[in-house]
């Protein structure tokens, strides 16, 4: 009988190529190949050990030692350089687009595993050409210092006409997230061309639930929030990796947003009649009153009180307002003595709109103003005509307030006079913004505005308007809609929705 037990050497062979297997299915691993990439190397390998040892090949020169073909194409090879010592392998590759060749070190001696790192480079430099790849990547924070470097030059202090310093702010926090996961599913060594699209497909879901740096804000983030810095990391994908060819459309992120529900919120944020009085008489009443408080600071909330009587008033946005200069407040002079003594001409400049078109606001609040022009001359700091109408007194530099500032005067008088309780049984979130909400839904319900000219005192589209007040118009011209419906009821027609036939629903939907 035939002994078929493996001789010592045999074994320690055997040994010897599954740790070499072992090792290198690891090394290739690690460097976001794929089994496939594995079977390549090791067939380069077996290649390489039939061939002579440093055998000349045809073609080769006093520069070009030891050349040997990496597959059948006589543009991609390895050498040794003539020039150099080192003994070290070189992969070189032709690239027909940009009619240059490429040249990577092997960093080795051994032909045998030259030439099975040559053959991965060839499949990944190869595959680039093809597709019109760069053959030099980047990694995903060099990505993003190249999307942050375009956006700069986009900078610009007229909205539409390029961004904003406060949307660049926003838009390179967002990018910054994305660095953040990037490096939280270890990928961030790696140039963008070697991570799986597939890899980054949770992202939406991760920033959704990632724990906030500031436990000030307790609210979670919204899933329009979250998509929103999807569609900016999208962006970015587009305008710079896509467009300058660092990755193909196939190598492009997967990311799933994030399900939300259609946009309302806007209703939870207006105030009704008598939530507005309460809001109001506490302003006038208590909070401008309190003797407890010093006297400059007594003033600075008689301002905010006018504040907010201005932002349910007008319309404008609270961005609007804090920008908004002494001068740019004029009257009308077509307009009768009765009429300037109640309403002011507010105008807008494009820099400090957010549609970046200048308009003019027609509202009555010209004791309002009054009262705030006093009330800073009290403080000592009488308002010169390029000054910010709601400018911050503690500052030397003359700036106006922010609207964090008077975003947290807002929420301690909502707590303060008990509205935010009433609020809270609702479902209500009051802001800065809800003023603007409150204003539309007002003149919309009892002012009998022609949608159009809303529209231009509010600096918005009518589209914009129908879109999301478009209930309160309808509801209003309740005596329109509903006209010589009696007249129809009488006549036996029915005006409910009709059962459909099978056939009919499809055409129907």
């Amino acid at each position: 009988m035939e002994d078929t037990t493996p001789s010592p050497d045999e074994t320690r062979g055997s040994h010897s190529s599954g740790s070499a297997y072992d090792a290198l299915s690891t090394l290739i691993t690690a460097a976001g190949f794929d089994a496939g990439d594995l079977q390549v190397a090791l067939a380069a390998i077996q290649e390489a050990k039939t061939a002579k040892k440093n055998a000349p090949v045809e073609g080769e020169n006093k520069f070009f030692l030891d050349k040997t073909l990496v597959y059948e194409d006589v543009d991609a090879f390895i050498f040794r350089r003539g020039d150099s010592k080192s003994g070290r392998y070189y992969f070189r590759i032709y690239d027909e687009r940009s009619h240059k060749p490429l040249v990577r070190s092997l960093r080795t001696t051994d032909k045998i595993q030259a030439l099975a790192t040559a053959r991965l480079m060839y499949m990944d430099v190869k595959g680039k050409i093809n597709r019109g790849e760069r053959i030099k990547s980047i990694t995903t924070d060099e990505l993003i210092k190249l999307r942050t470097q375009q956006l700069q030059k986009l900078v610009t202090d007229i909205p539409h006409q390029g961004i904003v310093p406060e949307t660049f702010r926003v838009k390179t926090y967002f990018l910054s997230i994305w660095s953040e996961y990037i490096r939280h599913i270890g990928m961030e060594k790696r140039t963008i061309d070697r991570i799986p699209p597939e890899a980054t497909r949770e992202f939406g879901i991760w920033f959704l639930n990632k724990e906030k740096a500031s436990v000030k804000w307790k609210k979670g983030r919204s899933p329009e929030q979250v998509n929103n810095v999807i569609v900016e990391v999208i962006s970015m994908y587009h305008k710079v990796a896509i467009r300058d060819r660092y990755i193909s459309k196939d190598k492009f992120p997967q990311i799933d947003k994030v399900k939300q529900q259609k946009d309302e919120s806007y209703k939870n944020e207006v105030l009704t009649e008598e939530q507005y009085e309460v809001l109001w008489k506490y302003l006038e009443y208590t909070y401008t009153r309190d003797k407890k408080v010093r006297a400059r600071e007594l003033e600075n909330r008689k301002v905010f009180k006018d504040f907010i009587g201005i932002l349910y008033n007008t319309g404008c946005r609270p961005k609007e307002l804090l920008g908004l200069k002494v001068r740019e407040i004029t009257t009308n002079h077509a307009w009768d003595d009765t009429t300037k003594q109640k309403n002011v001409v507010v105008s807008i400049r494009a820099t400090n709109s957010k549609t970046g078109k200048a308009r003019r606001v027609v509202a009555p609040i010209k004791k309002r103003v009054d009262r705030i022009l006093a009330a800073y001359k009290r403080m000592g700091n009488e308002l010169k005509p390029d000054d910010f109408l709601f400018m911050n007194p503690a500052n030397d530099d003359r700036n106006a307030f922010c609207r964090q500032n008077y975003f947290s005067r807002l929420k301690r008088v909502l707590i303060k006079s008990g509205l935010q309780t009433i609020l809270d049984n609702e479902g209500k979130s009051i802001n800065l913004y809800s003023g603007r909400h409150t204003y539309a839904c007002w003149r919309l319900r009892y002012g009998d505005v022609p949608i159009h000219l809303l529209a231009k005192q509010m600096g918005t589209s009518v589209q914009k308007i129908e879109e999301v007040y478009g209930h309160i118009e309808t509801e209003h011209k309740v005596d329109v809609i509903t006209k010589s419906q009696g007249i129809i009821q009488r006549a036996g027609i029915v005006l409910e929705n009709p059962v459909l036939l099978d056939e009919e629903i499809a055409d129907d939907v």
